[in-house]
């Protein structure tokens, strides 16, 4: 690889460890590692279940309006939509171009063969679907899916390589009786012995007494049951599988209260019912969107500054007033240091004027440019440039190293 190397005859030759990459991560001398899969955040997740609703020409309307607003959570938001079996192959095409992606509402807990009606999850495989629901509710109150059948079910996938959203959640009656955790306990109990793979399960806790009704859980008893059943999965398989799973809330999710219950620690995304059916379901897709971290930029010293770099924050004492550079109307050059050391800084005439000789400067984002070997920091557009702060006044600059005055040439290792 090409280097800028410092020339033998007017400096040291620089030496500098090598940097490796890893996860967006940069280590120097360090050989790279994976984070372990229990600090890695999770991805949020919002899958659609239009449960026994639509016709190919409501499904073909609500995919327009859904494919136009993904760019706000593209690659930040894992988006499942599952319409009816009928329109399955319709609706993967009205999609194909976007990050949506379709399952199933329902798999057969066998396999194929004599089972008239049923769809395997190796049939959804070959069929192009990737995901399915398990134990909705719905399936389990009105269809009689017992826990020994929802754990075929995912067995079943777990084989075909498919991957499951699990529902589990507790009537009202139970909620009453103190008894949440108990059924929660009790459903998923009956699944840990069929997973084999984790990262193809993601579990959506709906309370059945707020499915459709209106009624949500408040956002610290989703977040109860969420800990809880983080906890279990922690206690019967492993705390780094616990920290990995995502758990989903569902229950009468609306656009007006998902911000309040996506921020609880533990729930990672939504399972939508009747409000996936709507072009606003894109809105609760978008409040999952992770907020951009904010972090305070690190300021180092002048002698850390090396040839074709970028991003350079520095605090920097003005030792030499900014002078017109020959043959340009507008671009100033001002020289600025530290104890460590002074380099020359380009900047244009209207933002030079701030550069008053012994005024510490506070210099962000700036690059190095190198002209016939030596280098110079520039300050533009890009960059910015103001009066530093009275705490972090530079209190004295070593003159007698300039790094503008360090001729460097392009060599090869």
């Amino acid at each position: 690889s090409s280097q800028y190397l410092a020339s033998p005859r007017l400096a040291p030759r620089l030496e500098r460890p090598r940097h490796h990459c890893w996860c967006g991560n940069l280590v120097s001398g360090l050989t790279p590692q994976r984070l372990p899969i229990a600090d890695m955040p999770r991805k949020p997740f919002v899958g659609g279940n239009w449960k026994s609703n639509g016709t190919i020409e409501s499904a073909r309307e609500l995919c327009r309006s859904l494919t136009s607003g993904t760019a706000a959570y593209r690659n930040k938001v894992d988006v499942v939509m599952c319409p009816i079996a009928p329109q399955i192959s319709i609706v993967n095409k009205f999609v194909r171009k976007s990050p949506l992606r379709v399952g199933a509402q329902n798999v057969s807990a066998t396999g194929e063969g004599a089972f008239t009606g049923e769809i395997s999850a190796g049939q959804l495989k070959d069929f192009g679907i990737s995901w399915t629901l398990i134990g909705h509710s719905e399936r389990r109150t009105k269809y009689g899916e017992t826990d020994e059948v929802t754990a075929e079910k995912i067995a079943q996938c777990q084989a075909a390589g498919v991957s499951v959203i699990f529902c589990i959640g507790e009537l009202l009656e139970e909620r009453e009786a103190g008894k949440t955790d108990e059924v929660n306990k009790r459903m998923m109990d009956a699944v840990y012995s069929k997973i084999k793979d984790w990262k193809k399960v993601v579990i959506a806790y709906e309370p059945v007494w707020a499915i459709g009704t209106g009624k949500v859980a408040t956002p610290d008893q989703a977040q109860d049951a969420h800990a809880a059943i983080r906890k279990m999965i922690s206690e019967a398989v492993s705390e780094e599988v616990a920290q990995s799973v995502r758990i989903l809330y569902g229950g009468s999710v609306t656009p007006d209260n998902c911000k309040e219950l996506i921020a609880k620690a533990d729930i990672d995304g939504f399972l939508v019912g009747g409000a996936s059916l709507k072009p606003t379901f894109t809105d609760i897709v978008t409040a999952c969107v992770p907020p951009i971290p904010l972090k305070t930029p690190k300021f180092g010293k002048v002698s850390g500054v090396e040839p074709a770099a970028r991003g350079v924050n520095l605090y920097a004492k003005v030792v030499k007033a900014p002078a017109k550079v020959e043959g340009s109307e507008d671009l100033m050059e001002l020289v600025v240091g530290d104890d460590t050391g002074v380099v020359t800084v380009s900047v244009r005439d209207d933002r030079a004027k701030l550069c008053e000789v012994g005024k510490t400067m506070r210099i962000q984002n700036a690059h190095v440019v190198m002209i016939k070997g030596f280098i110079k920091l520039t300050v533009d557009k890009w960059a910015a440039l103001k009066l530093a702060d009275a705490e972090q006044e530079v209190a004295s600059v070593n003159e007698k190293k300039d790094i503008s005055a360090v001729e460097f040439e392009l060599t090869k290792d």
